[in-house]
């Protein structure tokens, strides 16, 4: 029952993530260029934001396969924090930064354009 419950909620928590990553950092970073248009976003970032994408689902199968053998909190916990920790990584090694990450994911989710330029590109 444990294991579910764990599973159920990192699975939760990670589907969340697919869409904007979201770092914590220790300055406050006012929001990127109020909401960039579709149009500023090339298919270089939309290329970058596709390899993102990409390892960030590998990374959660990975812990949702891990989380499916553990039945400690504390291990579920640290299972989760570095798969956090791995997404942002794949966010900052893709090239973007994590809030350039964030405001495509945002504008994906409401811009069928921009949604088919980056099924154009897979």
């Amino acid at each position: 029952m444990k294991k579910t419950l764990t599973a159920s909620a990192l699975l939760s928590a990670l589907l969340l993530a697919t869409a904007p990553v979201h770092a914590q950092s220790d300055a406050q970073t006012p929001p990127p260029a109020a909401q960039q248009p579709a149009a500023n976003i090339d298919d270089a970032q939309l290329e970058k934001f596709a390899a993102a994408l990409d390892d960030i689902a590998k990374i959660q199968e990975d812990a949702m396969a891990r989380l499916s053998q553990v039945e400690d909190q504390q291990k579920a916990q640290a299972i989760q924090q570095e798969a956090n920790e791995n997404m942002v990584d794949a966010v900052n090694d893709s090239g973007l930064s994590v809030e350039d990450y964030n405001l495509i994911a945002n504008q994906l989710q409401t811009n069928p354009e921009l949604q088919e330029r980056l099924q154009a590109l897979r």
